[in-house]
């Protein structure tokens, strides 16, 4: 029986992937504090909400393994998000951690900013590395993929589809192909080990 979860139509993993780029925001403000929610309620919830992504990505993975729900690509191009970690550092964390916290309004700003930009970044496709899968030396590439369709006259257009591939791999080749597990809303997980 084929994982639900990992269907290629689900956003979630896509989005949980934003989230977790995002997470360390929230233990800079668990070590910042604020004065309108006291340490004892706000900390967990920080801490909470930086692991959760990271636990469910894991889950997810998890589940892809044990059911072996693997999907070959024909890599036409693939990029490392590596060239935009420093605008994705200077233009989103650094503001979101400096912003007002301080009142309730004020949080509540904040964090709906934080809502609005992990939207962007999900409908935008830009995602980042979990923390936790970089510090086991995994790296995540944008890449596209040839569609081969189920028509005579859609197998003769090029069609391209992108995904989300977490490798350990330092580069991917144009022209070749890649297994990985489905993790879901296009994103795979390479089954290789290393390149």
């Amino acid at each position: 029986m084929k994982n639900k979860i990992a269907g290629e139509g689900l956003e979630i993993t896509r989005f949980i992937l934003v989230w977790s780029s995002l997470s360390p925001v929230f233990v800079l403000w668990a070590i910042r504090g604020v004065a309108a929610i006291s340490d004892l309620y706000w900390i967990p919830v920080c801490l909470v909400l930086f692991l959760l992504p990271s636990l469910i990505l894991w889950w997810i993975l998890r589940q892809a393994r044990n059911s072996e729900n693997t999907k070959t690509i024909l890599i036409s191009s693939a990029k490392d998000q590596r060239e935009h970690l420093l605008t994705y550092l200077f233009a989103m964390l650094i503001p979101l951690f400096d912003a007002n916290t301080d009142e309730i309004r004020d949080l509540t700003a904040v964090s709906l900013a934080l809502v609005f930009v992990m939207f962007l970044f999900w409908h935008m496709r830009l995602h980042y590395m979990n923390l936790f899968f970089a510090l086991w030396g995994y790296r995540i590439f944008t890449v596209e993929a040839k569609k081969i369709g189920t028509t005579e006259t859609d197998r003769k257009r090029e069609r391209f589809v992108t995904y989300a591939v977490i490798s350990r791999r330092h580069f991917i080749p144009d022209d070749d192909t890649i297994t990985g597990y489905r993790l879901g809303g296009r994103v795979l997980f390479d089954k290789a080990s290393d390149d």
